[in-house]
């Protein structure tokens, strides 16, 4: 017999506050809660659930309620409550820039407004996190970086160095941000602004776009939805794997980029 919802999180949350002595520490707390959240993929969702991992409605609030017992977010939020609830702290966002891969032959290392693509310019695949449109930041922490680089630091082929990361100020006065502080929020996103494909429903980032600037997915709604299928009203809501604390920017809002750190490649022995 294969889990239910409620145990998969309770085996989640477990994960998360496996290390009692990383919790006093928000640095190490972020990188354990990174190190933890790339670990639930869909291909581990799937083997552990015996097919899709659906998340009922009359799951969400227990869904949203065990993210809110979990020791390690209730201490990360004590220092840095913009990353597990929001709302997003618009003066410390960070994009990262890294190297060029043979399989993402045109990255970018400096932030460049004519490059930006809006939603609807591109018609790439759907997707619950795109690539191929708008800007991803993440929140860094008032004394060190953020979950972007801590993923990076990770390790991984994909993304070799040198890594730039550069401050994007967000300083229109019209940029809207959704909020995602939950597993009810996500639903409640893609049942707003649904695309039907086949038997699965995205959301539709270009008509996202035509209400908000950006889209801000928190640690609560991360631990309580990664990768469960909802029930909306138009089908199941795709599943989310999102692993760390970003905004998806969806319009340029942003004032000057200011560089702030230069990673070089590692040195060889």
């Amino acid at each position: 017999m294969h889990p239910t919802p409620a145990r998969i999180l309770r085996r989640r949350v477990a994960q998360l506050d496996a290390a009692p002595e990383l919790t006093t520490d928000t640095d190490a707390g972020l990188r354990h809660f990174t190190a933890v959240m790339t670990g639930w993929t869909e291909p581990e969702m799937t083997a552990l659930a015996g097919g899709p991992a659906v998340l009922a409605p009359s799951e969400l609030a227990e869904a949203d309620g065990m993210a809110d017992g979990c020791l390690l977010l209730g201490r990360l939020a004590r220092d840095e409550e913009s990353l597990v609830r929001g709302p997003l702290d618009r003066t410390r966002q960070h994009w990262i820039g890294t190297s060029p891969h043979e399989l993402v032959p045109h990255r970018w290392l400096t932030p460049d407004r004519e490059r930006f693509t809006a939603p609807g310019g591109d018609p790439g695949p759907p997707r619950t996190k795109p690539f191929h449109l708008g800007l991803y930041t993440s929140t860094a922490r008032r004394d060190g970086p953020g979950m972007w680089r801590m993923y990076l630091d990770l390790g991984s082929s994909l993304h070799p160095r040198p890594w730039r990361t550069w401050q994007l100020p967000v300083t229109d006065p019209a940029a809207d941000v959704l909020e995602i502080g939950g597993a009810a929020d996500w639903a409640a996103f893609v049942g707003r602004y649904p695309l039907v494909r086949g038997d699965d429903v995205y959301p539709d980032w270009a008509k996202t776009a035509r209400d908000v600037a950006g889209v801000h997915m928190t640690l609560r709604a991360i631990v309580a939805a990664q990768g469960f299928r909802i029930p909306v009203a138009d089908g199941l809501a795709a599943a989310p794997f999102w692993d760390i604390e970003s905004a998806l920017w969806l319009r340029w809002c942003f004032s000057a980029p200011r560089l702030e750190e230069v990673t070089p490649p590692p040195v060889r022995p």
